[in-house]
């Protein structure tokens, strides 16, 4: 899956080949996940002038039931799941020996798209217990906050 925004064109869109035409772009974004695309509308923002391409290993997940739909969440986790990947961590003492199961995002937003539509951030000690300048939970509260967005559906009422 490519993402792409080039000038002088003035064309941006997801593609599964890239175009002939493009002979070279200024940035290229390896991973289509939520810091993929994030890196990208930034970078497009502060420098309209700025060809960018990014590009995801997953598929597209524009209007994928299993995406968009809540109550498929389950479907990620499936060993036949086509929006996650999976990866065996090593064996660990502190879980007597078994091998852990990762599912991580394998499309388009990354694992934003297989997160069963819930959205966590870890706690304020989490982000103090870097003990790093800069990292700090007060000074990443505004950062976490952009992450956010509440969407209200407006209700379609249909006449009897």
């Amino acid at each position: 899956m490519l993402c792409q925004t080039y000038r002088p064109f003035a064309t941006m869109g997801i593609y599964n080949k890239l175009d002939e035409n493009l002979g070279e772009v200024d940035v290229i974004i390896a991973g289509g996940g939520t810091a993929g695309c994030i890196v990208a509308a930034r970078l497009a923002d502060a420098d309209p002038d700025l060809s960018i391409l990014v590009i995801e290993g997953g598929q597209n997940n524009h209007n994928n039931p299993a995406v968009v739909t809540p109550a498929m969440f389950l479907s990620h986790l499936a060993p036949d799941s086509t929006t996650a990947l999976f990866y065996k961590a090593r064996k660990s003492d502190q879980l007597a020996g078994r091998e852990v199961i990762v599912p991580c995002g394998g499309t388009l937003g990354g694992g934003s798209s297989i997160n069963f539509m819930m959205y966590t951030r870890a706690q304020r000690d989490d982000f103090d217990a870097w003990k790093t300048p800069g990292w700090a939970s007060d000074e990443l509260w505004p950062f976490l906050k952009k992450v956010v967005q509440c969407l209200v559906s407006t209700l379609l009422v249909l006449d009897e």
